[in-house]
């Protein structure tokens, strides 16, 4: 693999992107609020995809009555905690391309709208841990997606200007994000996100593939 076929560098999301845990997180906020009297539809969670928890916590309780936070966090983290040691699936085709790139010396970076202690059980899960050389949750920035900040901030820890970096995303949220820091941006397709909500990504792709995320212009130079 030749050099200019290789991007720079790239930064992860992790939700979706590197892990099928928003499968997961949706089916432990629907239990949750069902105890709630409040059963979510699709709408609801195309809605709250990719986003804090804050951020989803409005959203629902602005449709339901929650109750208390702590209490509704509790349960929620317990369902989600045990879905995820039993069921939690990682899309091949990124764990694959990371490694690939790792290989090569491509430097890698996680952003994520989840918590970094999340975000690194995800990668020791994978065994992905050490490929990694910067994580960024939502917890270590105080703006998250659609804001820039965690892409920002993870391509100044990787020493490198965003500009010079390519940004993975599943999301529209996320999509936006990756072009607001001004990184080149590959959203891929994953089941059950409409193509049009990844529209303002640089490149819509089926897989996660080392070829995907090298940006056009680096393509044209090479």
């Amino acid at each position: 693999m030749t050099t200019s076929a290789l991007p720079t560098a790239v930064v992860f999301d992790c939700d979706g992107t590197l892990a099928d845990t928003e499968r997961l997180a949706e089916q432990a906020w629907q239990l949750t609020l069902r105890e709630h009297d409040y059963e979510p539809s699709p709408a609801d969670f195309a809605a709250v995809i990719g986003r804090p928890f804050p951020w989803c916590w409005d959203y629902f309780a602005g449709r339901a009555d929650l109750g208390e936070q702590a209490a509704f966090v509790e349960r929620l983290r317990t369902r989600f905690e045990r879905l995820f040691d039993e069921d939690l699936d990682l899309h091949p085709d990124t764990v694959a391309t990371m490694r690939a790139l790792a290989e090569a010396g491509v430097p890698l970076a996680m952003a994520s709208s989840s918590s970094h202690r999340h975000v690194l059980a995800v990668l020791e899960r994978g065994d992905l841990r050490e490929l990694v050389s910067v994580v960024v949750g939502a917890d270590d920035v105080p703006h998250h997606k659609p804001d820039p900040t965690p892409y920002v901030v993870a391509a100044r820890d990787l020493g490198l200007p965003a500009e010079r970096c390519t940004a993975v995303e599943d999301t529209g949220v996320g999509v936006a994000a990756g072009r607001a820091a001004g990184m080149f941006t590959v959203a891929v397709l994953r089941p059950g996100i409409e193509r049009a909500t990844l529209a303002e990504a640089d490149r819509v792709v089926d897989e996660v593939t080392v070829a995907a995320l090298v940006p056009e212009r680096q393509e044209v130079a090479s």
